[in-house]
Formats: structure tokens, sequence, C-alpha cells
């Protein structure tokens, strides 16, 4: 049974995710992001290795956006190294942070594998600081209203009809409807702090910057989703587990999702189509995966 000092931080940053969306004063924002960080070093989820690498991420952030160079190659630099540092939070490759594991080898039925899912407080607290630096959601310009919902529903049915076929017919996954009683956490954890955070790296970050590259060189948009899309299969350390069948099947959801980003110029359109293909997996579907399909992935990586 979680405690409240343990999930102090993790409520609190969920509702600054949610904030980041709604509200439009960075400066508001910017006093905000203290408080989870604050909670959470008081609380043991991060000490002060993982508190100064907050500091000097976000400072290299500020420095991106709010200073940037005359010259185009030192921007580039820096931006490879903004991306780098994300990437290694999302991987949780920083120390310095004792993210809240909520599930230990689950069972969520018979045909399902076991799973343990943590609510990771470094990958969200970096793609926080990216999206705040970047003003990633204050600049958005274009509502989110009822043409970019039924393009969130359109694109989530499309990406579900096509992989869900495929992934049952390699065995990945098995036809499993179920409503866990843990339901309620899972969907929170998914969407705040695993489709929030992924796409504000992914799509938000990677595939703005490509898709204005793009544009200069007036190369396809195509492209800067496709090489996006790639990165998102095969950067996540976390989708090598899944194996090759996978990292294919998150390299082909990942267009979706940066479809989605670019026909509705809103983020929360990914993020949204994100959220609806990984809990259509999780209600309907075994998983992380079928029984079955772990004990072949886990010979494999035996040999």
């Amino acid at each position: 049974m979680m405690s409240l000092d343990e999930m102090l931080p993790y409520v609190i940053l969920g509702v600054l995710v949610t904030g980041l969306v709604i509200v439009q004063s960075r400066r508001i924002l910017t006093l905000l992001m203290g408080i989870p960080i604050l909670v959470a070093l008081a609380c043991g989820i991060i000490n002060s290795v993982g508190l100064l690498a907050i500091g000097v991420f976000w400072g290299l952030c500020e420095l991106y956006w709010c200073n940037p160079s005359t010259k185009e190659w030192l921007n580039a630099l820096r931006l490879t190294l903004l991306v780098g540092f994300a990437l290694a939070f999302a991987n949780h490759l920083i120390p310095g942070f004792q993210n809240l594991r909520v599930f230990t080898d689950l069972h969520l039925s018979a045909s399902s594998s076991p799973f343990t899912m943590y609510l990771n407080f470094d990958k969200t607290i970096a793609a926080m600081i990216l999206a705040l630096s970047s003003g990633l959601f204050l600049k958005q310009t274009s509502p989110f209203g009822k043409k970019s919902l039924a393009e969130v529903l359109k694109i989530s049915l499309l990406c579900v009809a096509l992989l869900i076929p495929l992934a049952v017919l390699s065995g990945y996954v098995a036809f499993d409807p179920k409503y866990p009683e843990t339901s309620w956490l899972w969907a929170f954890n998914n969407l705040i702090f695993v489709c929030f955070a992924e796409e504000v790296i992914f799509r938000g970050i990677i595939q703005k910057h490509l898709m204005q590259v793009a544009q200069r060189y007036q190369v396809s948009s195509f492209v800067p989703i496709l090489v996006t899309s790639i990165l998102f299969g095969t950067l996540l350390l976390g989708h090598l587990h899944g194996g090759v069948v996978y990292i294919t099947f998150a390299t082909i959801s990942g267009l979706f999702y940066g479809y989605a980003y670019h026909i509705t110029n809103r983020l929360e359109a990914a993020i949204l189509v994100h959220f609806i293909v990984n809990l259509t997996h999780f209600l309907l579907f075994s998983y992380p995966m079928a029984a079955t399909m772990a004990a072949t992935l886990a010979a494999s990586f035996a040999k």
C-alpha cells in the first residue's frame, strides 16, 4: 500500500502537468515548478545529485531558448545536448532519483505476462522543464476544439485498426478484455508520466525542430515524422525489453502520433492518440504482452 508521502510528489506533479496545458502564464508555471521538486526532495524521491541534475538541465534549456546564439552550429549543438540530456532522464540514466515502484510482477490476467510499473519523476520533470522553457504549450495558436478531437479519434482508430491485428497475428498479444481494479492508477501513470513526457520529448521537441529543418530545405513533412518515429522506437530503452517486434510496433505507432501533432498543430492531440492506443491495449488485450511471447523473449535473452 502506497503512503501519502510517497504519492504526494506525483500527485502535485500530475496537477502541474495539467496546469501546463491550461494556464497561459510562464511566470506562474515557473514558480509552481518548484513545489513538486521540493516536495520530492523532502520525500526522498530525489536527492542532492538529482536536484543538481535538474538545475543543470533547466539552465541549459533556458540558455538555449532565452539566449540563442547567432551561430547556427552552436544552437544545433546545444539542442543536441538538450535532447541527449532529456533522453537520459527518460531512460533513467541520471543518478539521484528514487522513482516509486507501484506494481511488482503484477499479472493482470492468466494470459498476460507479469509487469512492474514505476511512477517516473525524472522523466516527467525533464519533460516539464522542456515544455516550459520552450513555451511548447504557450506558443500553440491553433485551438484544440471539436475538429482536433475528431482528428484524435480518427487517427486513434486507424492506429488501433492497423496495429492490433498485426500484434495478434504475431502472437505478441491475445484478445483479453478486462478491467482490473488498478486501472485508475495505470491510466494516471500512462497519461501523465508516460504519454505526456514522451510526446513532449519526441514530437514537441525532436519532430518540431526536424520539421523546421525540412521546411527550410523544402523536404516532405513525412520525413521528420518518420525519422522521429524511428528514434521513438529505438531510443527508449524500455522498448528493448519487448524485442524487435515491439520496437517495430512502437515505430509504426509513432507515425500516427507524429501525424496527429502535424495535422492539428496541438501536442495534446499526439498525447491523446498515444494514450487511447495504450488504453485499448491495456483493457482489451493481454498486457504488456502475451505470457507465451514473454517466455519466448526471456529464452532468447538468456542465450
